[in-house]
């Protein structure tokens, strides 16, 4: 949904505007079995099928395997191998027993709180349009990179997010928009 004053012909050429077209291009690549709605609306989440030999969780998702799981922490990805590229999108979010917190933003932009969960392939995440404060349901593809022994006979596999790209140091200014977000969204998790 596009704030009142933005021209709806000339929303790409807002930073809000082009942070919906970046997310949905980068969506149409990284997940496309999913039928794309407006916004961050994303239909047809249950498309992805349960795999046959993994228990579903009370509400039908199938949880996120230990060995492929983002360890509870705060993470800053971006579609650019650094900050604050003009034109990329950011996730910054935090992760809590397979529970996600934060957002996605743009430099010198408004963002969007997200909230959800770790599945087994993906992120299943609400995200709340800051301008209409309107949920959207939103997925981002889960990728394991290649199998690590670990200390004691474990092997974990590391895991990216498809399209997106590590980033280490979070800004004052990330920690600014993820506090935002857990004032805001902390319950709904």
């Amino acid at each position: 949904m596009l704030h009142p004053s933005i021209n709806p012909s000339r929303a790409s050429h807002t930073p809000a505007g082009r942070f919906k077209q970046s997310a949905a291009q980068l969506i149409k690549r990284s997940v496309a079995s999913l039928v794309l709605g407006a916004g961050f609306a994303i239909a047809g989440l249950s498309a992805f099928p349960a795999n046959a030999n993994t228990p579903a969780t009370q509400d039908g998702a199938v949880p996120l395997q230990s060995s492929h799981a983002l360890a509870d922490g705060t993470y800053l990805y971006g579609q650019a191998q650094a900050t604050e590229q003009l034109g990329s999108a950011y996730m910054v979010f935090e992760v809590n027993q397979g529970k996600l917190l934060g957002a996605f933003y743009m430099p010198r932009s408004s963002f969007d709180c997200f909230y959800g969960n770790l599945e087994a392939d993906r992120m299943a995440l609400t995200v709340v349009d800051s301008y209409a404060q309107s949920p959207h349901p939103y997925a981002v593809a889960l990728e394991s990179g290649e199998p690590i022994a670990m200390a004691g006979g474990e092997i974990a596999s590391p895991v990216t997010l498809e399209g997106f790209h590590r980033l280490e140091n979070l800004s004052s200014n990330d920690q600014r928009i993820l506090s935002t977000c857990k004032a805001n969204y902390q319950n709904r998790i």
